[in-house]
């Protein structure tokens, strides 16, 4: 909140400009596999403004990074930013431009930081995040941090892992300049710069982000952590720092038999319940996976659909 002090005569008013983030999912609960996606605005007194910039990052339930971003309101035009990125590419360990990596590698990213502040030191926290072609997340985690002298230019090669059973085709690292992790009130110095870069083979192509204060990502179909992920926004806009704070969860939909994989063992124990409804002996509510208090051709239906996904609970 920002606070000013205006003096009319002996008559001191003070006006307050509230500036607040809102944010919301497309759904509470998500299923492994399924396209999460996370919209918002940020309003002064009310009023959506288009110059602003989101820090968010999505923690999952053991506390570790999962997603990091950070999100434009508008088309911000190109300005003053304290500290910048100026250059970013995929490299090999000595800062040769490189674009394509094998699985199980380790792939390389350049990058080069500038502060134009000609009075302060800012401390910088360095965030890479990487998607793979289909938007499903490949790693988020703070490359590094740094304080940067005033005027001064930094230059790094950062590792970048790529798994073994990594998905092969286009994936995009974006990167931000936090003053912190959002998660600890810390917020964006400058706009979130991207580069391209191939698993394996250039094919598929990286799917399309949308634009705006909308994050789009999938959750993948193998090893998800199930349970509670938490979302932290932080703005700071005009020198009043806004905050929100949300949370989705994340099931296994047709695990009948609760070993965080479908399997035939659940196609086996959901049409072993076939025809079986709520009040029955023999009732299992597992087995009603669309919890319409039936077991019926529909519940075969989904579990069938998501033989292969498994999870961690």
């Amino acid at each position: 909140m920002i606070i000013l002090f205006l003096l009319f005569g002996n008559m001191m008013i003070v006006l307050a400009l509230i500036v607040d983030i809102g944010m919301e999912t497309d759904k509470q609960i998500y299923s492994v596999g399924d396209p999460v996606r996370i919209s918002g605005n940020v309003t002064a007194d009310g009023v959506p403004v288009n110059d602003a910039l989101v820090a968010i990052e999505i923690l999952n339930p053991y506390g570790s990074s999962y997603v990091i971003r950070t999100v434009k309101t508008g088309e911000i035009p190109s300005g003053y930013w304290k500290v910048q990125i100026l250059n970013l590419y995929t490299c090999d360990s000595v800062g040769n431009p490189k674009t394509l990596f094998n699985k199980g590698a380790m792939a390389y990213v350049f990058i080069s930081i500038k502060s134009y502040d000609s009075y302060f030191t800012h401390h910088v926290k360095v965030a890479f995040y990487a998607q793979y072609s289909d938007n499903s997340p490949l790693i988020a985690y703070y490359s590094f941090e740094i304080d940067v002298e005033p005027e001064h230019e930094i230059q790094n090669i950062a590792s970048l892992p790529i798994p073994t059973n990594a998905q092969s085709g286009e994936a995009v690292i974006f990167v931000s300049l936090f003053s912190d992790t959002p998660a600890n009130a810390g917020t964006a110095y400058c706009p979130e710069k991207t580069a391209s870069f191939y698993i394996a083979s250039t094919t598929p192509p990286a799917q399309p982000q949308p634009q705006y204060f909308n994050i789009t990502f999938k959750m993948p179909k193998k090893d998800v952590k199930l349970g509670n992920y938490m979302i932290y926004a932080r703005s700071m806009y005009q020198n009043s720092l806004a905050t929100e704070i949300k949370s989705f969860k994340v099931i296994l939909v047709g695990d009948i038999v609760k070993d965080g994989r479908i399997d035939m063992r659940d196609i086996g124990a959901v049409c072993s319940l076939y025809g079986t409804k709520e009040g029955d002996p023999n009732w299992n509510p597992a087995a009603d996976v669309n919890n319409d208090k039936k077991v019926d051709m529909r519940d075969i239906g989904i579990v069938c659909n998501n033989y292969g996904k498994t999870a961690i609970y």
